[in-house]
């Protein structure tokens, strides 16, 4: 690595190189998040060809997020002490590489084990750009960065689903997963041309227990604890709306038929152009006021759906988008910003609380949806509104 450059200043959207890192990651965040949820369409295919249950299938889902978790945890503390890029690049490598692989498999039980070890080099990018770009983006455009790579994190998932339906009803999984690895690849040569070396990190010679002794310290800082907790439970009321809002379209008064519902996933649009316009006003009135906007939008989207019209419903999925990821983007570059060293470390705390969100709000809540329906997934928004309005990390700032 590098040493410092002392005379180097951080990028501004006036410089190319802001631009460069941008795209790079922008494309990399999509090949990992459409890589991610490409399965998830899927799994019926799955089931019916390996001849398994609808619930052994989801294991191509859960094993990878399961390894994401872990891997957000272990990239993030390899990024803080060897390098943020190394971690990124070798993370699109090894995810083009078992993407290219995975159809080779002899049985579902060897798909299951590359998912994981593919879920687990996933985390690289998450784990290590939000570090990277709050070492090397001005601290005033960080918004801007943050939410357009925050936005390419939606178009992947929005795009995994869709394209991978779309070319597994036309081809067949294995066609769909080596295209996939094919996107994957190009995008690792691409981001090996145009991410530019680190010019702030600065590697670090003091034992690892030390090193991860400081890591944990971002555990003991109230203010980070908040935002760590926000992301848990925006990611619960996100999650637990889009798991069952296709029961509740389903049943009466709507009937829905699933061909239908599918539709209800282009909401996503909102939460792709949303970020950016927030990252501009991010720039002018603070990282955290345009959090607490996106938050107020997000409850007022889950209020529109418990509305029983259908376009009071598509009205509050699409705010429920562009309020989610729009407090999620600053809740990220918050992370970032405040975070004083180990930033891949603070970083990756706060994508591991988001991602236990992903587990309670598919699994957890699925005891209230049985118990009371809709309503009740929707309760689950109580919990944000108490931490939005009584935490006082909000008004010490």
């Amino acid at each position: 690595m590098e040493a410092i450059n002392e005379k180097a200043t951080p990028y501004t959207p006036g410089e190319s190189s802001f631009w460069r890192i941008t795209i790079a990651l922008m494309l990399a965040s999509f090949s990992i998040f459409s890589t991610l949820y490409v399965f998830q369409p899927l799994l019926p295919v799955f089931a019916s060809q390996l001849n398994i249950s609808a619930t052994e299938s989801s294991y191509l889902m859960s094993s990878c997020v399961l390894a994401m978790v872990m891997g957000l945890f272990v990239l993030g503390f390899l990024a803080d002490r060897y390098g943020r890029s190394l971690v990124m690049k070798g993370s699109l490598l090894i995810t083009a590489l078992s993407l290219l692989a995975l159809p080779l498999t002899a049985s579902f039980e060897w798909m299951v084990v590359l998912r994981f070890v593919q879920g687990f080099f996933l985390a690289g990018i998450p784990a290590a750009a939000m570090g990277y770009l709050g070492e090397e983006m001005s601290h005033k455009h960080l918004g801007l960065a943050m939410t357009l790579y925050i936005s390419s994190n939606a178009l992947g998932g929005m795009g995994g689903r869709v394209v991978g339906g779309y070319l597994t009803d036309i081809f067949d999984w294995r066609i769909t997963i080596w295209s996939f690895g094919v996107f994957g690849f190009l995008t690792m040569i691409s981001f090996m041309f145009m991410f530019p070396k680190e010019r702030f990190f600065k590697k670090t010679d003091q034992r690892m227990t030390e090193d991860l002794r400081g890591m944990l310290v971002h555990l003991k800082n109230v203010h980070m604890l908040v935002l760590f907790l926000l992301g848990v439970l925006l990611q619960v009321v996100f999650t637990a709306i889009w798991t069952y809002i296709p029961f509740h379209l389903n049943e009466e008064p709507f009937s829905w038929s699933l061909k239908s519902i599918s539709f209800t996933y282009f909401a996503y649009v909102f939460g792709v152009l949303a970020p950016p316009i927030a990252g501009r006003f991010s720039d002018a009135i603070g990282l955290k006021k345009v959090m607490f906007t996106g938050v107020l939008i997000l409850i007022a989207g889950v209020f529109f759906t418990a509305i029983p019209s259908e376009i009071f419903i598509m009205i509050g999925l699409s705010l429920i988008c562009m309020g989610f990821f729009v407090a999620h983007s600053m809740a990220a570059a918050l992370v970032s910003k405040s975070a004083t060293h180990h930033r891949s470390g603070a970083s990756g705390f706060y994508l591991i609380s988001y991602y236990l969100g992903v587990a309670i709000g598919s699994t957890a809540v699925g005891t209230l949806w049985e118990k009371f329906e809709w309503y009740g997934v929707l309760s689950v928004t109580t919990f944000l509104i108490f931490l939005f309005i009584f935490l006082p990390f909000y008004k010490n700032e």
